[in-house]
């Protein structure tokens, strides 16, 4: 990683932690929930994977599905609007803001799968879902970053809502949305990155797409995966950088004006 690079991630890292560190806070609400929801609750009510092997998904799954993985901008708009006029340092930002969300859920969701690996006496499964846990969320999480370019919202706090409630629409209304489309937009992104490895199985001969269930087509479609993603990855950063550098206009002028909720 180079020396620039290096330095942004360590800026972003600092300043995601910084009070009242709603990135940390979100994410480790989040693996409440999911803990929550696998361990007191039926599962089947909320998952479809309900075995052992479901709950490191599940995890990574609900902790990536949320507000930081979309509203890139918005988290601290006056970076947002300092890199805006140059696109190298806007992707920048971009990726640095992906691996700081990647460094705080990759390495837990990897611990639960290993542990699992170790109870099940299956640390080759476990090895093969560290791997898909720690890669394949890159390309879905630069992928839903563009939500956060096209919609940013400031992160105001529930009492300054409370009181523009009567301005419904741009305050109230635009806020509930976004705060619900990333466990849409998440899934959806994970469904076109794996897609791709999926069509292979079923276009290439002698693959198939039953295939994946054996032991060598898991791992072909796990490393396919996440080759898949990691282009993803680099191809979205720079696309959503350059989304940003068309609506630069607009995105100044409201992330500019926190009173625009």
């Amino acid at each position: 990683m180079r020396p620039l690079m290096v330095a942004t991630v360590r800026s972003e890292w600092v300043r995601a932690w910084r009070w009242p560190a709603q990135v940390p806070m979100t994410v480790l609400g989040n693996a409440a929930l999911v803990c929550v929801a696998w361990f007191v609750i039926p599962r089947s009510w909320l998952f479809d994977f309900t075995g052992a092997w479901g709950f490191p998904i599940a995890l990574a799954g609900w902790m990536y599905a949320d507000v930081s993985a979309t509203n890139v901008l918005g988290q601290d708009p006056a970076d947002a609007l300092s890199v805006l006029s140059d696109g190298a340092a806007l992707e920048r930002l971009l990726r640095a803001k992906t691996i700081v969300l990647w460094l705080m859920v990759a390495p837990a969701c990897a611990a639960v799968a290993l542990a699992l690996g170790v109870a099940e006496h299956d640390l080759t499964l476990a090895a093969l879902m560290m791997v898909g846990l720690c890669v394949i969320p890159l390309g879905p999480l630069a992928l839903s970053g563009w939500v956060g370019v096209v919609f940013p919202y400031h992160q105001r706090s529930l009492r300054w809502r409370w009181a523009n409630r009567r301005r419904f629409r741009s305050v109230v209304a635009r806020w509930l949305i976004l705060v619900v489309l990333p466990y849409g937009v998440f899934p959806a992104a994970i469904v076109v990155v794996l897609a791709v490895p999926l069509l292979m199985f079923h276009l290439l001969p002698p693959f198939d797409v039953g295939a994946v269930l054996t032991a060598d087509g898991r791992v072909g479609f796990v490393l396919s995966a996440s080759v898949v993603s990691v282009l993803a990855w680099f191809a979205a950063i720079r696309g959503t950088a350059f989304l940003a550098g068309r609506r630069a206009g607009r995105l100044t002028d409201y992330l500019g004006d926190a009173e625009r909720g």
